[in-house]
């Protein structure tokens, strides 16, 4: 007859003992509250009677202790460009990588630590970098002298990741659903009897953005999963890419790509008039540009055809089933899948 919701409230805040083999009642030494010794920080002042950790906060952030804000740079970073400066996003000690640029990662961290921490000016600083607008065309040179692109030479191309690939379906076939998201439609808890044997699971659609998607450390989403989305049950500092075969068939086959291909034909066919400007618009949606000359004229040619074979056994819709067939096309091509 009730809401309910797992939840927690603020005690009294002490300083916690020891538990001896992990026994809560074979308590040891008592621990006073403070921040982390190993990284040199001092005990929570006395006078303190808070949790701490609003003070945890600020001893993270100062600006004479940028290791913070050097990890959440190089993060940002590594979001741009495929690779953070340091290839080992979560550990910036003995064992982790060695920065390829690290007076370019001290300036950035001096520059976002100046900026108050904005995270809009550190996009904007590294969004208009000459670095970051460098084609991925590879020169013969440069892939010589720098096959990994470990200087930068060039921009890396990297295939969306698995939720900016569906987030990115949706957005360009005008399916997306911008209203806000309520509760998933969970069985009622009268009903209840999960097990460790027999855990809950579930895969509730919807055309929402998939930071909506629920996730659960079971089961993953069969999507994400398909296309190397992050284990929920640890922290991952960098998604492991794969390619595979059932990654191309869910492409080919799957009713939700078809589903969008359906979508952006509609827009495609309802804004313009003839074959020739609903190509070209075709484009424009699906890879922010004009098509050359060479894909356009492919792309006439494919229309004009598969329309007319649907015509030559009399089956209707063969126009909206052609530009259906095309913008699939566009859905699953490098030029829409990958970031260039």
């Amino acid at each position: 007859p009730y809401e309910v919701a797992y939840g927690v409230h603020e005690g009294e805040p002490v300083d916690a003992h020891i538990q001896l083999r992990g026994e809560p009642d074979k308590l040891g030494n008592q621990v006073p509250r403070r921040f982390l010794e190993v990284l040199g920080a001092d005990q929570l002042p006395a006078e303190d009677k808070g949790s701490g950790r609003l003070q945890l906060a600020d001893w993270i952030t100062r600006p004479e202790k940028p290791l913070a804000a050097r990890v959440l740079v190089n993060r940002v970073w590594q979001w741009h460009f495929g690779r953070g400066i340091v290839s080992t996003p979560s550990d910036f000690g003995f064992r982790g990588a060695r920065p390829t640029h690290p007076e370019l990662l001290d300036w950035l961290t001096a520059d976002f630590i100046a900026a108050n921490w904005s995270i809009k000016h550190l996009h904007r600083v590294m969004m208009r970098s000459r670095v970051y607008q460098l084609s991925s065309v590879n020169q013969s040179e440069s892939l010589q002298i720098d096959p990994e692109n470990s200087l930068l030479s060039r921009y890396t191309r990297r295939a969306l990741d698995a939720e900016s690939m569906r987030d990115a379906m949706l957005a360009v076939s005008g399916n997306l659903d911008h209203s806000k998201p309520g509760p998933h439609p969970f069985p009622d808890v009268n009903t209840w009897g999960f097990t460790i044997h027999h855990p809950f699971h579930a895969v509730y659609q919807s055309n929402q953005r998939s930071v909506y998607l629920m996730q659960q450390r079971n089961r993953r989403n069969p999507y994400l999963e398909l296309f190397d989305s992050a284990d929920p049950n640890v922290s991952i500092g960098k998604r492991q890419p794969t390619v595979t075969p059932t990654q191309a068939l869910f492409l080919m086959n799957s009713k939700f790509v078809h589903d969008q291909a359906d979508g952006l034909a509609k827009r495609i066919v309802t804004a313009e008039k003839t074959t020739e400007q609903r190509v070209r618009l075709a484009f424009e949606l699906g890879h922010g540009r004009q098509p050359s000359k060479s894909d356009f004229d492919t792309a006439v040619d494919f229309v004009t055809t598969y329309s007319q074979k649907f015509s030559d056994h009399n089956q209707p819709a063969s126009e909206d089933q052609a530009w259906s067939g095309l913008a699939r096309v566009i859905l699953t091509s490098n030029s829409f899948l990958f970031v260039d």
